[in-house]
């Protein structure tokens, strides 16, 4: 059994709401507790809440403010590839790079594993 397709949109939807306005106790809810977190693919996993949560604490050292925006995300087969503008603030100027996430689900919906694909030597003004 899988989580259901509309369950899982939601929870897409919660990451993208609840990193974009800084509630890490909503986002670290989203993940089961054994869940890991690749960000970006090729540095190490946390696994684990605790260690998901700081990972979320070591994100907001590096800019002030982190925005989200969802461009399309594609649910199959009780996962999800999205792709998203991530908008961090830095200083006073707005920055942009574009990621896809993939994600699996436990039955209920929750993140069980996050693998995120971006190029940080993509990130620019916004605008430029």
């Amino acid at each position: 059994m899988s989580a259901d397709p509309a369950a899982i949109t939601a929870t897409v939807e919660n990451y993208i709401k609840y990193f974009s306005t800084n509630d890490r106790e909503g986002y670290v809810s989203l993940f089961d507790d054994d869940a890991w977190v690749e960000d970006p693919v090729g540095t190490p996993r946390h696994e684990g809440t605790e260690a998901i949560g700081a990972f979320w604490d070591a994100s907001r050292v590096l800019a002030s403010e982190i925005e989200l925006r969802l461009v399309k995300a594609n649910v199959c087969g009780g996962e999800v590839a999205f792709f998203m503008e991530i908008r961090p603030t830095v200083g006073d100027q707005q920055m942009v790079l574009t990621a896809i996430d993939v994600m699996t689900f436990n039955d209920d919906a929750r993140i069980a594993t996050l693998r995120a694909y971006f190029d940080m030597a993509e990130l620019r003004p916004v605008g430029g």
